[in-house]
């Protein structure tokens, strides 16, 4: 998912890009476009008088659904956009722990030379916090227009994304790999 939907985003495009090079490794990719489940800002009153969203009960649904979670986020004023941390707010209230038991990979990209760690450092600290297992280090695209061609990641930044993602993915191919090999022998 991508914490922006600006047209042209640097996130989206560096999610969109991370999506292809998962399912060229043979992964499932589920693209949620969070501006499409139209929540409103999270608001305790709201969910006493009304319940939970059905937009975030779906947005949870699929979140669960997934076996990893990777997370575009741009960096605003040094922190995560509202869109982005406003729908992580309505998810975890649909369902607490949607978000456990699988790996998170932040992601940021930025027009700007710091590649948006402060932003990711803020995305950081609010998943330590729900005790989420995050991979260790977050992919930052810093001068993120000048990595582009023709609006895609260039060779050198994608085999760096691939290589980064080979190792957010890597625990579902060794759980995949045991399953198989397990189901191959003979009991």
């Amino acid at each position: 998912m991508s914490g922006s939907v600006r047209t042209g985003s640097l996130n989206t495009t560096l999610i969109n890009a991370a999506g292809d090079i998962a399912v060229a490794a043979g992964h499932d990719v589920d693209a949620l476009d969070l501006g499409t489940f139209h929540l409103p800002l999270y608001d305790g009153d709201i969910e006493q008088t009304h319940g939970v969203p059905v937009a975030a009960t779906e947005l949870a649904s699929r979140v669960a659904q997934a076996d990893a979670v990777l997370i575009a986020s741009p960096e605003y004023n040094g922190g995560p956009s509202g869109l982005l941390k406003n729908s992580i707010d309505w998810a975890t209230r649909a369902e607490m722990t949607v978000f456990a038991g699988k790996p998170i990979g932040l992601l940021c990209a930025t027009p700007g030379s710091k590649g948006g760690m402060v932003g990711i450092g803020v995305m950081t600290s609010i998943f330590t916090h729900m005790m989420l297992d995050l991979h260790g280090e977050p992919f930052s695209l810093a001068k993120a227009y000048d990595a582009l061609e023709d609006g895609a990641l260039n060779a050198t930044e994608s085999a760096r994304l691939g290589a980064w993602l080979a190792d957010v993915l890597a625990p579902l191919t060794t759980d995949e790999s045991d399953r198989s090999d397990r189901s191959g022998q003979a009991e």
